[in-house]
């Protein structure tokens, strides 16, 4: 295997190790320290809008504020978008406080999911049979996490899950909303932009100086820890990996993401998983990478009027879902 490769494999993979770990600091956060959901999204969209703008600035010396504010169209859409990532990571640091990192991130294999669904609806092409066996995958998967093979009863998990999964379907929307956006101004600024209006506004409804929560040295390493490596570092290295590898590999790759929070979340927080939920977990993952592989097989085949690719879905999924 060539070395350059190895190195695009290698920074897909960290990059979905960050960003399952961050879903973990964020659970410590919720447990242990007093942090809700709007507690911390705010500071984390913030943060990680803040730093990642000033990084892209002195890395390219670009005055990119030039080009959004030149049209009102980007304004709007940079507005939109920025709602979307508030409610995205909301509803999923929701999904984390109601049941667990390992349950919420799973949820984040129903993204790639959900877009391929919707292009063939708005494409109007037929929904291919891999595509039909990785909704059943999904579903067979939620629906194991959601029953731990007890379908007498439901586990408190069920709120995890359908909240995990209003997340993915704004994670989805977050994915397709900015493409005309980015493709003229470019991912990261719109991005940067997005996480940075998403945090204001959820100053607006919890200002950070109101915030009942405990300080203590432990949740300042883990609000950094999400900022800095489960943020700007992972999204770093996800858009690195896109350098060495295709979009398709990378979109593989992304299934480190659940798997990462899952081990970790028997790992640090004693939570068992049995059989059954075992068997659900490796059903969502199973679903992501056959939808992967797919892509890779059509990585130049035209879906859409407008040109896009396969690839491409998968390549905005990488870009927006992270976060």
């Amino acid at each position: 295997m060539q070395t350059r490769t190895l190195i695009g494999i290698g920074l897909a993979a960290l990059s979905g190790i960050g960003f399952g770990a961050g879903g973990i600091a964020a659970q410590y956060l919720f447990t242990y320290c007093r942090f809700t959901p709007l507690d911390l999204v705010s500071i984390r969209l913030f943060g990680a809008g803040l730093i990642l703008l000033l990084a892209y600035g002195i890395a390219t010396r670009r005055n990119f504020f030039r080009d959004i504010f030149r049209n009102l169209r980007n304004i709007g859409a940079i507005l939109v978008f920025g709602i979307g990532l508030l409610l995205l990571q909301l509803t999923f640091f929701v999904s984390i406080d109601k049941s667990n990192a390992g349950t919420a991130s799973l949820m984040v294999g129903f993204v790639p999911l959900m877009i391929l669904f919707w292009l063939a609806v708005r494409e109007k092409r037929p929904v291919t049979g891999t595509e039909y066996v990785c909704l059943a995958l999904a579903v067979t998967g939620v629906v194991l996490l959601v029953t731990r093979g007890d379908f007498t009863s439901l586990n408190f998990t069920v709120a995890g899950v359908v909240w995990g999964l209003i997340s993915a379907g704004f994670q989805a929307f977050c994915t397709l909303q900015p493409k005309k956006v980015t493709g003229r101004i470019g991912v990261v600024p719109v991005l940067g932009c997005g996480l940075l209006v998403g945090g204001l506004l959820g100053f607006i409804v919890q200002p950070p100086f109101h915030m009942d929560v405990d300080w203590t040295p432990a949740a300042f390493a883990n609000y950094l820890f999400i900022v800095l490596v489960a943020s700007v570092l992972a999204y770093y290295s996800l858009l690195k990996s896109m350098e060495y590898v295709s979009a398709s590999v990378t979109g593989l790759l992304s299934s480190f993401e659940p798997l990462t929070a899952v081990v970790l979340t028997v790992i640090v927080f004693h939570v068992p998983f049995n059989a059954w939920e075992i068997t659900g977990a490796a059903c969502v993952i199973l679903n992501m990478v056959l939808l992967a592989l797919q892509d890779r097989k059509k990585e130049r085949k035209v879906i859409g009027k407008q040109g896009k690719t396969c690839s491409d879905a998968v390549k905005f999924c990488c870009n927006f879902t992270a976060f």
